[in-house]
C-alpha cells in the first residue's frame, strides 16, 4: 500500500476552509486583527493543493498559488473573528459528528489501526492532540459556513428581481432553458497539465477525426500522455455543459467534429448522434430565471461585504 502522510491528508481534505495548526516558532507572514497567518500554514496548504492540481492534470504556478492561498487564509481568519463578534456559534454535537466522520474516512485509508497510529507517530502527533486540532478546524469551518448562510439570508431580502431583468436574462440565455436537447458524444480533452501546446494538439486530433480515423484508434494513441484524456461520454443534456461547449454543439449533426476551448482546456468532440429538444417559454421558467438572478446578486453582495470588512480590518503582510 502507498505510504500516506497524515499532515498532507489533513491539509488536502480541509483546504480551503481549514489549515493544520503550526508551531509557535513559525515565521509570521500576515497579521489579521488579533490573528496570525504562519508560514507553515501556507507551505502545507501549497504542497497539498499543488499535489491535487498535478494529479488532475492542471498546471501549477507556484507564486500565483501561494499568493492565492495566503489571501484565502487571511480572509478565513478575518471572517472567523467577525463570526465571533456576531455571536455565531455551532453546537459541540455538530462538531463531534463532523470530526468522527472525518476520522472514520481517514482511518479507512490505512491498512489497519496500527498503520494509522504509526503514521501519527511519524508526524510527532498523539491521537489526542490530533483530534483536538481537527476539532478546532472543524469548528472554524462550521462557524464560517453558518456565518455565510446568515449573511446570504440577509442579502436575499435585499435582492428583488424585476420583470424586465428576467426578460433580459432569458433573452440572453435562451440556450440554458432548452429541454430534451441531447447529444451522444466522444471526447478528447487536453488539459493545462499537457506538456505541449494544447491548441496545436487539439487541432491535430480534430484533423485526424475529420479525416475518418476511428475515435478508438485516436484514443489508443493518446493513452498514457499526461494532461490528455479520451472517453466516450454517451448521451448528455447539452444544458449541463459549459457554455462554450454548449454553444459549439448548438447545431449538431452525426459524425460532426467540434474543437472548442472552455476555461483552460481544449475539447475535441465527435457527435455520434443527437436528439433535438424544445425551447421553454419565459413563463414556464420564471422561477428558475428569478433564482439565477438572485444567486448572482447575493454572490456579489457577499463579495462586496467581504471587501468592506477587509477594508476596515487591520491586515499587515510581513
Amino acid at each position: 500500500m502507498q505510504k500516506i502522510k497524515i499532515v498532507a491528508l489533513l491539509t488536502a481534505l480541509f483546504i480551503p476552509a481549514f489549515i493544520i495548526a503550526a508551531p509557535s516558532s513559525d515565521k509570521i507572514v500576515a497579521k489579521v486583527n488579533d490573528g496570525l497567518v504562519l508560514e507553515s500554514e501556507v507551505r502545507e496548504a501549497y504542497e497539498a493543493m499543488a499535489a491535487q492540481m498535478e494529479a488532475a492534470g492542471q498546471k501549477v504556478s507556484p507564486d500565483e498559488l501561494k499568493k492565492e492561498i495566503l489571501e484565502n487564509l487571511v480572509q478565513q481568519k478575518l471572517l472567523i473573528t467577525i463570526a465571533q463578534e456576531e455571536m455565531v456559534i455551532v453546537s459541540e454535537e455538530a462538531v463531534a459528528d463532523k470530526v468522527n466522520e472525518f476520522l472514520s474516512g481517514l482511518r479507512a485509508r490505512f491498512a489497519n489501526e496500527e498503520a494509522f497510529e504509526e503514521a501519527l507517530n511519524k508526524e510527532g502527533l498523539s491521537y489526542t492532540d490530533f483530534r483536538l486540532k481537527i476539532e478546532a478546524q472543524v469548528r472554524d469551518g462550521l462557524v464560517f459556513t453558518k456565518l455565510k448562510q446568515k449573511k446570504q439570508q440577509d442579502f436575499i431580502s435585499k435582492a428583488p428581481v424585476a420583470e424586465t431583468e428576467m426578460a433580459k436574462y432569458y433573452e440572453e440565455h435562451r440556450g440554458e432553458f432548452k429541454v430534451g436537447d441531447e447529444v451522444n458524444i466522444s471526447q478528447v480533452m487536453i488539459m493545462p497539465g499537457y506538456s505541449g501546446t494544447g491548441s496545436q494538439k487539439a487541432a491535430e486530433i480534430a484533423s485526424r477525426l475529420k479525416s475518418g480515423e476511428a475515435f478508438e484508434k485516436v484514443a489508443a494513441s493518446l493513452d498514457g500522455i499526461s494532461g490528455i484524456s479520451a472517453a466516450e461520454l454517451g448521451w448528455i443534456d447539452t444544458t449541463q455543459l459549459a457554455k462554450p461547449i454548449m454553444d459549439a454543439l448548438a447545431k449538431p449533426s452525426k459524425n460532426k467534429i467540434v474543437n472548442v476551448k472552455s476555461d483552460d482546456s481544449y475539447h475535441v468532440i465527435k457527435i455520434l448522434d443527437y436528439k433535438s429538444g424544445s425551447e421553454q417559454k419565459l413563463d414556464d421558467v420564471k422561477d428558475k430565471v428569478r433564482m439565477k438572478l438572485i444567486e448572482g446578486k447575493v454572490d456579489k453582495m457577499w463579495q462586496d461585504w467581504i471587501d468592506e470588512v477587509k477594508a476596515k480590518a487591520y491586515i499587515k503582510y510581513m
